[in-house]
Order: C-alpha cells, then sequence, then structure tokens
C-alpha cells in the first residue's frame, strides 16, 4: 500500500504515533519512517528473486510510485540496483 504511513499505521494498530514511533526505534533502531520503507524493500528482494515480476510491478506492489526514488532506496540497502539484483 503506497498509502502507509506511520499515522496510519498507529491508527491500525490503535497506538499513538509518538509511542509507535517509540517502540519502532527502540525494537530496530529505525525511525517509523525507515522501518517501513526497510519492509517494503525486503519483500521487494523477495518479489525480484522469484522472476515472476518485472521492477516496475514489483516497484508498485511493495508501495512505491517513483522509479528512481525505488532504485535509489534499494541500492542504498542491497548494494546494488533492482537489474542487477535480478
Amino acid at each position: 500500500n503506497s498509502e502507509l504511513t506511520v499515522n496510519l499505521l498507529s491508527d491500525l494498530i490503535g497506538m499513538s504515533h509518538i509511542n509507535l514511533y517509540r517502540k519502532i526505534k527502540g525494537l530496530t533502531g529505525q525511525t517509523a519512517t525507515e522501518f517501513i520503507r526497510t519492509i517494503r524493500l525486503k519483500r521487494a528482494g523477495q518479489l525480484i528473486k522469484t522472476n515472476e515480476y518485472n521492477i516496475k510491478e514489483v516497484m508498485y506492489m511493495v508501495g512505491f510510485t517513483h522509479r528512481s526514488y525505488f532504485s535509489k532506496s534499494f541500492k542504498d540497502y542491497y548494494g546494488v540496483m533492482p537489474k542487477e539484483y535480478k
């Protein structure tokens, strides 16, 4: 869901966004936004490895809407571009 934000997530689990931020930061060392992005990138890596979808399909499936941002984030996380990861 590209609309998933910290505020939406906190509403869905019934916790204030400040408490959610503190909980995630304490457990992972990441901000809530970084945590959501990391989960999206991990799922993107899994989907790319299956060879069932092209990169653009994966990008939308995991909630990214801009290809350049997805590619930059993917490279920062995995150290290679999505095509190279495949």
